[in-house]
C-alpha cells in the first residue's frame, strides 16, 4: 500500500512536470534536457556588383544629385571659428543623412555610415574628420573663368575709384576686410600677392640650394577670396555651387603646383628686384592665352619674356653656356645662373636655342 502511495505520487509530479513544460520531452516521451530554439539564418551583406559601400560617399550617386543646399547649410555654424568668415566650413548635419539613410544610420552600435565623416563611429565620440578631407579623393572640379577675372580686376581697380571710402584693389586683397595701405593698380599680386613659403622635397634640396620665403607667390585655395564679391551680389553666388564646382568624371587626387626649373629667380628681393617689380603678365605671356585655370601656364619663355632689350640681353653668356654643355661628352657642365643641378645638367630645352636666334 505504502509502495503504491508512492508510485502514485511520482506518477502525478511527471504529469505536471509534463504539463508545465512539455518542451522537455521528446516526441516519444524521452527527456532531453533543455535546449535553445534554433537561431534563423543571417542574411550576409551584399557583396555582388549591385552591393552598396555605405563607408563611401560619392556625389555621382542619382539620390545625391540634388542641388548643393538640399545637404549643406550656407554658412556652416563654425564657419566664423574656422574660417574667421562665411562659408562651407562642416559636413552636413545628421538631418540629411537620417531622412533617406535611417535603416543604416541605425544598424548596430557602430553603423559603417558613420565613417563617412566620424573619426570613431561611437555615440561617445562625435569628432569628425577635416572638411575638406584630403586623405579622400576630390570629386569635383574648379570652373574657374581666369580671363574674366582679369578683365574685371582690369577694368575696375585704380588707385582713384572708390568703394566705401577706399579703392575697390583694397577690396580683393583680403575675405571681408580691406587691405591697409597702397595697393598694386591692375596686378595679378590682387589675388596672387602674398609670398608662400617653400616646402623642402622629400630628399631634401638640391644643390642644398635653400629658397628664400618670398621667392614664391600664393595662389587662392577656397573661398576666401571669392565671397568678397560672389557671397551675395555678383553671380554666381554662395547658394550656386553647380557654377564654379563641377563633378569630376573620375575622383583624383590633386597634383602639386607647377615645377619651378629657375630656382634661383626670385619674385622680390635680390639684385634683379627692381626690374621683376613690373606687371606681372609682362613675363607670364602665357597668362593671357587661357581662359580656364585647367591648363593655365603660368611658365615663362625665356624669349622674349627674359632675354629681350630691356632685360637680360646677355646672348653671349647664354651661347657660352650652351655651347659648353653640348661639347662632348655631354654632361659635364651644369647651368648654374638659373638653374640648380637637378634642372641644369639636363638638355636644354628648344626655347634656349630660339632665344639665341631671337625667335
Amino acid at each position: 500500500m505504502k509502495r503504491y502511495s508512492i508510485a502514485l505520487i511520482l506518477l502525478a509530479l511527471a504529469a505536471l512536470v509534463l504539463l508545465v513544460s512539455p518542451q522537455q520531452f521528446s516526441e516519444g516521451g524521452g527527456a532531453f534536457g533543455q535546449k535553445r530554439p534554433a537561431r534563423k539564418p543571417t542574411t550576409p551583406a551584399p557583396t555582388g556588383p549591385g552591393a552598396k559601400d555605405y563607408s563611401k560617399f560619392s556625389h555621382s550617386t542619382k539620390e545625391h544629385s540634388d542641388g548643393c543646399t538640399t545637404c549643406h547649410k550656407v554658412p556652416t555654424a563654425n564657419s566664423q571659428k574656422v574660417r574667421g568668415f562665411p562659408d562651407v566650413a562642416d559636413y552636413p548635419g545628421h538631418d540629411a543623412c537620417v531622412r533617406c539613410h535611417r535603416a543604416q544610420f541605425f544598424k548596430g552600435a557602430q553603423p559603417v555610415i558613420c565613417s563617412i565623416c566620424h573619426t570613431k563611429t561611437s555615440p561617445k565620440d562625435s569628432a569628425r574628420a577635416a572638411f575638406r578631407n584630403e586623405s579622400r579623393p576630390r570629386q569635383f572640379t574648379i570652373l574657374f573663368p581666369h580671363n574674366k577675372h582679369q578683365d574685371v580686376i582690369a577694368s575696375i581697380t585704380s588707385p582713384t575709384s572708390p568703394r566705401n571710402g577706399r579703392s575697390v584693389t583694397a577690396f580683393f586683397k583680403s575675405a571681408h576686410a580691406f587691405a591697409d595701405g597702397p595697393q598694386p593698380y591692375n596686378n595679378c599680386e590682387i589675388c596672387h600677392g602674398a609670398p608662400k613659403p617653400p616646402v623642402a622635397p622629400a630628399k631634401g634640396w638640391p644643390d642644398k640650394f635653400v629658397p628664400a620665403d618670398d621667392t614664391f607667390k600664393n595662389s587662392p585655395a577656397g573661398h576666401a577670396s571669392c565671397f568678397n564679391c560672389h557671397w551675395s551680389g555678383q553671380e554666381p553666388t554662395r547658394d550656386k555651387c553647380e557654377k564654379c564646382h563641377s563633378k569630376a568624371a573620375t575622383p583624383y587626387f590633386p597634383v602639386a603646383s607647377p615645377m619651378r626649373f629657375s630656382m634661383k629667380f626670385r619674385h622680390d628681393g635680390g639684385g634683379d628686384k627692381k626690374n621683376h617689380e613690373r606687371e606681372c603678365t609682362s613675363c607670364h605671356i602665357n597668362i593671357t592665352k587661357s581662359a580656364e585655370v585647367k591648363g593655365l601656364k603660368p611658365d615663362v619663355p625665356i624669349f622674349p619674356s627674359c632675354m629681350n632689350s630691356d632685360c637680360h640681353n646677355h646672348k653671349e653668356q647664354l651661347d657660352d653656356e650652351m655651347a659648353k654643355f653640348n661639347k662632348p661628352p655631354q654632361g659635364g657642365f651644369v647651368c648654374t645662373k638659373c638653374h640648380t643641378s637637378d634642372v641644369g645638367g639636363k638638355k636644354p630645352p628648344p626655347s634656349h636655342p630660339q632665344a639665341l636666334l631671337g625667335q
